[in-house]
């Protein structure tokens, strides 16, 4: 079964093309990474596929009841603490107060977040503890699908192996799909059970490939001979690391 199906994308932005004939999906309990050079498209695509933008061709098909998104930024109001940042989307679907500090506790744990973390605001936390915040705000809402917009890449490497851990974790078990946009590939051979690369300049996916066992029991040495054998030997990995500052995202 599909939760997430995308067929003949295409987007333009000015009059310039920037997404044409994309089709891809993603099963239940499958997390997909879509990979590609910086400006080929991809946070494009997941907006498009999350119904944040309006798409000019093609068709979305949600197989799942519930999604959320966590971003590059965290975006959280500078204004609420932590759990007043997790609350607020609370709020909105209604819930009743009990509720929500039921949904709160719950997530926080699931990001390790302490008690005493959660009555901070965003300028006394650390960027990885404000990328936690964004990621329980994100599974408060209880999603079966989430979409990840290169959640990590303002995060050091030591904070952002950390958030891959929680990712890995979260994801564990085909609890939860998603679509996880990234330039990295590493990035992507640990979180992913499934690659996809998006052509340089938007025009289809150019392939995917799978990836063997669960993330959990991934090693870091199966990774990095997957990355160096899919970069040397594999054509459709040649430009994941091209730049196009033209280009939009």
């Amino acid at each position: 079964m599909s939760a997430l199906t995308l067929s003949g994308i295409g987007h333009a932005y000015l009059g310039r093309t920037v997404l044409d004939g994309i089709d891809l999906h993603v099963a239940r309990g499958e997390i997909v990474a879509l990979v590609g050079p910086s400006g080929c498209g991809k946070s494009t695509l997941a907006h498009i596929a999350a119904r944040l933008t309006e798409a000019r061709a093609g068709r979305v098909t949600h197989g799942y009841a519930r999604h959320a998104m966590i971003f590059q930024d965290p975006a959280l109001m500078p204004w609420a603490t932590a759990a007043g940042n997790i609350d607020y989307v609370l709020r909105l679907a209604g819930l009743s107060r009990a509720a929500r500090r039921a949904r709160i506790a719950r997530a926080a744990a699931q990001v390790a977040l302490l008690p005493e973390d959660l009555g901070k605001y965003p300028v006394e936390l650390s960027g990885g503890m404000r990328q936690r915040v964004a990621i329980a705000r994100a599974l408060a809402v209880e999603p079966d699908f989430i979409f990840f917009d290169e959640p990590f890449t303002a995060l050091d490497v030591a904070l952002r192996r950390r958030m891959q851990d929680l990712v890995i974790e979260t994801c564990a078990g085909g609890h939860l799909s998603g679509l996880f946009i990234t330039h990295d590939l590493s990035e992507a051979a640990r979180i992913a059970h499934r690659i996809a690369v998006l052509d340089t300049h938007g025009r289809g996916i150019l392939g995917d490939r799978p990836l063997t066992g669960d993330p959990r029991d991934r090693s870091d040495s199966a990774v990095f001979d997957w990355v160096r054998t899919a970069t040397r030997r594999d054509p459709i990995f040649r430009h994941i690391h091209d730049v196009d500052e033209r280009q939009i995202a």
